[in-house]
């Protein structure tokens, strides 16, 4: 009997493993055929970063007392100075665009919800010059710490759950969900939710840059992958 216990234990394991393996972390408008190439309008990177494990961080980083709003403050500048390398015009929308839009709750899977603030229907957004943004990338939320997994923060089922602090770090995580938005017909044409890992032995600000570097690396292949399915 405990020989059977323990076989469907392990099939069970395997079962919600192979689940958590079959996500669908992107969703797409049917209308969405093209990527922004060339030009793009981005809007939140000013209040989107949160570190989690902020004494860990402190321990490894010049920081001091304030590492929660200097490590976000840096990463939103490095994230910044790559999108501007990927494009020949980058236009950055202040937060306070969008402070008073309703917070909007996406399905990506069954159990895949993420939430962000999306403009209202029937309301376009102008820039502060006054011009109108055919599309805006939204970054609703980039959560950095070590070995994150994605799903313990957007599967219903598990974000509950308490995440463990392990003593030995293999990576800097980053976990980010976005929002590609119609800013003419008001619509979300692609939304996902990445997961970034870099390998870490010794932790530094070159590190928190290169995962940067990697995340928007990583947004820029989705939504050019997305275009294209």
């Amino acid at each position: 009997m405990a020989r059977l216990w323990g076989t469907l234990f392990v099939l069970a394991a395997l079962l919600f493993t192979g689940c958590a393996d079959s996500y669908q972390w992107s969703a797409k408008h049917p209308a969405y055929k093209q990527a922004p190439y060339g030009e793009l309008t981005i809007a939140g990177l000013q209040k989107a970063f949160v570190i989690t494990r902020t004494k860990w961080f402190a321990n490894r980083l010049d920081f001091g007392d304030s590492t929660q709003i200097k490590a976000t403050e840096f990463c939103a500048k490095a994230m910044e100075h790559e999108f501007r390398g990927g494009y020949s015009k980058l236009s950055v929308l202040p937060d306070s665009l969008l402070a008073n839009f309703p917070e909007e709750s996406q399905k990506l899977d069954d159990r895949i919800f993420m939430k962000g603030k999306l403009p209202e229907q029937g309301v376009t957004v102008t820039a502060p010059d006054g011009t109108i943004p055919p599309q805006i990338l939204l970054i609703h939320e980039v959560i950095i710490g070590t070995d994150l997994k994605r799903e313990n923060f957007f599967d219903y089922a598990l974000i509950h759950n308490e995440l463990e602090d392990k003593r030995d770090v293999k990576n800097i995580s980053a976990i980010v969900s976005y929002t590609l938005w119609d800013n003419v017909k008001q619509r979300p044409l692609f939304s996902a939710v990445d997961e970034i890992q870099h390998p870490v032995l010794k932790l530094t600000l070159n590190d928190l840059e290169q995962l940067m570097r990697l995340t928007v690396q990583q947004i820029r292949k989705n939504m050019y992958t997305g275009a294209g399915k």
